[in-house]
């Protein structure tokens, strides 16, 4: 991978038209990308210096994504992930007090209470307690050295996230409910501490690791009345920030409600429209941000380590957050 290749994927250029960009055959674009033939023009037409030609390496994303979603959308989210990692790492390592690194990969989960165990480490790692509401996930989780981005624009990925330069890295739709947010944040956690690919079981493993991130199991069993009803779960969300579709979920997960209760609460969930009460809102990633703000800024920062200036600022563009 290379960034002739990186850049059409964040442009959604074609070959051709890259080509026309940089002067060159869509043939001899094919040839550059595939390694076959080496770059000796200049990266300037893209806005990037020709010391950038190179990538860093990337674990394989993982994602919450809609059957739905396009290839060209995943590639785009892909490689501003890429990019962002790249330019964290950089500028973490010359800021002076930058929040370093707390995290690790903690390796597969053999059993569901496996997933809950792991759940209280990281709360441990992100400087929290065992008990109690993490009031504000997205400062915690950048407090132990996660670079949080913005991926807007790209239908039906809510979430994804990968190891760059051996960072973590996590994109989230910002045009989503605060609960929502917060569950992406945990969901895209696990699948960086947990897996290292896809498979069929880790979607429902980073939920699992996500509900026991927000709200451990000795806490919901404090929570849970013998015979919850669908105000109990309204009445948790405000406490823990979690939404009351998740909290239904963990509640039938853990067993305090049946099949035939958790199809009863669902439909009576169904009258909301998918719009629940008691929202708030998401809490934008700053970390980033703060990083190119004690560096001069975003014209200095861009110059200084030859990067696309739009594509820099795409990074920490939060306009599109989702207000109540």
């Amino acid at each position: 991978m290379n960034r002739l290749r990186a850049y059409r994927a964040i442009e959604d250029l074609n070959q051709e038209e890259l080509g026309a960009i940089l002067n060159l055959s869509p043939q001899m674009i094919s040839a550059i990308e595939s390694g076959r033939r080496t770059f000796a023009g200049s990266l300037e037409p893209l806005g990037y210096s020709d010391q950038r030609m190179e990538l860093p390496d990337m674990s394989e994303p993982l994602h919450r994504q809609r059957a739905a979603t396009k290839v060209t959308a995943r590639r785009r989210a892909q490689e501003l992930l890429r990019l962002a990692g790249e330019v964290f790492v950089e500028l973490r390592d010359r800021t002076p007090g930058a929040p370093r690194l707390a995290l690790e990969h903690l390796g597969p989960a053999a059993t569901p209470d496996d997933l809950e165990d792991l759940a209280l480490e990281v709360r441990a790692a992100v400087r929290h307690e065992e008990t109690g509401p993490i009031r504000n996930l997205t400062a915690s989780v950048e407090e132990a050295g996660v670079c949080i981005i913005p991926i807007v624009g790209l239908p039906g990925i809510d979430g994804l996230s990968a190891w760059v330069a051996g960072v973590p890295v996590i994109g989230v739709a910002p045009n989503v409910s605060g609960d929502r947010f917060r569950l992406t944040l945990g969901h895209e956690l696990a699948h960086l501490l947990v897996h290292r690919r896809k498979t069929d079981a880790t979607e429902s493993e980073a939920n699992r690791f996500a509900g026991a991130l927000l709200i451990p199991r000795d806490d919901f069993d404090a929570a849970m009345p013998a015979r919850p009803q669908l105000r109990d779960f309204i009445a948790l969300k405000s406490a823990w920030g979690v939404s009351v579709a998740a909290l239904v979920y963990r509640a039938h997960e853990l067993e305090y409600v049946d099949d035939k209760r958790y199809r009863a609460l669902q439909i009576q969930m169904a009258k909301w429209r998918r719009v629940e009460p008691g929202r708030f809102d998401p809490v934008p990633g700053a970390l980033l941000r703060r990083l190119i703000e004690v560096n001069q800024g975003l014209t200095s920062v861009s110059k200084t380590l030859g990067v696309n200036v739009r594509h820099l600022g795409e990074l920490t563009n939060w306009s599109h957050l989702r207000l109540a």
